[in-house]
């Protein structure tokens, strides 16, 4: 990627150069669906610092609110990596400037995202009916793009881990719909949500829910995600979202009891590198672990054989110090 100007190497900012920036911000964008979040922290932090320098020293209002929207976007993306690796303090503290450089941006999908990163952290930490809270607020700040789909898809999954079921197939529903719908939207790799990843998120709702009705909805779901996710062109193909589609139809399922179709979709996601396993990866993996050792497969030798494999990619996950990336 080439690098900016050095600060100070130009009299101010112009069109040109914000049309520079602009398409580095793709390209990181692009660039985290394949590679490891840890990959990229640097390159981001970076660019976010040089984008700020500039802003500083800029005397366009005409070009402040779309350098504010770039700032913004490369916060969130550290945000979403912070999130990734385990740091939810990092996480929320580029959340906190990301919503500021969106506020004095006027700019709506990146609130939307925002909302949507603020949710997950909420999730995996655990709290589940703020997670839903979270993405059920940010539904105003979906005016365009797949902002909807994102924010509904995450609603729904954090609603049936609390067990609100009328309320998932509320959020289901609108999900749905904006899936059959699914329009243009111009935003760059990570920033776009995809019908890929809003079915296994459905597939995670509807198996949260229980029973084997909803389970057999959770392997449909999932099966059509990873479907979708290995028919995308290799710079789409992301390996975590792949992870997590599999990692979803695993424990479907194993909620049907099929332990053999379970352990092919788990031990494909086993084999992923230590720096793509992310939290909400290793998370699943540890659902797994759970139903695992649950009286159903506690006298299976194959059941036994996938829990010490688990607990060797637990050993080497992608969780970092976001502070090592940054010097």
């Amino acid at each position: 990627m080439n690098r900016l100007p050095a600060p100070g190497s130009r009299a101010g900012v112009d069109h040109e150069l914000l049309d520079q920036l602009a398409a580095q911000v793709r390209t990181l964008a692009d660039a985290y669906l394949t590679q490891p979040p840890l990959a990229l922290v640097g390159p981001v932090w970076q660019l976010r610092r040089e984008v700020f320098e500039l802003l500083e020293k800029s005397r366009r209002p005409s070009l402040t609110a779309p350098l504010y929207s770039l700032a913004g976007r490369l916060c969130a993306l550290i945000a979403h990596a912070s999130a990734d690796l385990g740091d939810p303090v990092a996480a929320e503290t580029n959340t906190r400037t990301a919503w500021l450089c969106a506020e004095l941006a006027d700019d709506d999908s990146l609130r939307a995202f925002l909302r949507w990163v603020q949710s997950n952290v909420a999730y995996w930490g655990g709290d589940y009916p703020l997670a839903a809270q979270i993405a059920h607020s940010g539904r105003r700040h979906a005016t365009k793009g797949s902002n909807l789909l994102r924010l509904v898809s995450a609603e729904a999954r954090a609603w049936a881990a609390c067990g609100e079921t009328r309320q998932v197939e509320a959020a289901l529903t609108v999900a749905r719909e904006a899936r059959e719908n699914d329009g243009v939207d111009d935003q760059p790799g990570v920033f776009r949500f995809s019908p890929a990843k809003a079915a296994y998120y459905a597939s995670e709702a509807w198996l949260a829910l229980g029973g084997e009705s909803n389970a057999r909805l959770a392997v449909r779901e999932a099966g059509e995600s990873l479907q979708l996710l290995e028919a995308a062109v290799p710079a789409q193909r992301s390996p975590e979202l792949l992870a997590a589609a599999r990692l979803d139809l695993c424990n479907a399922h194993l909620a049907l009891s099929d332990l053999d179709a379970a352990a092919a979709e788990l031990r494909s996601v086993l084999a992923l590198p230590a720096d793509n396993r992310t939290g909400p990866i290793v998370g699943r993996v540890v659902a797994a672990a759970r139903i695992l050792e649950s009286g159903v497969f506690t006298r299976s030798a194959l059941s036994r054989e996938l829990l010490g494999e688990i607990a060797l990619f637990r050993a080497y996950p992608a969780r970092r110090d976001l502070s090592d990336a940054l010097s």
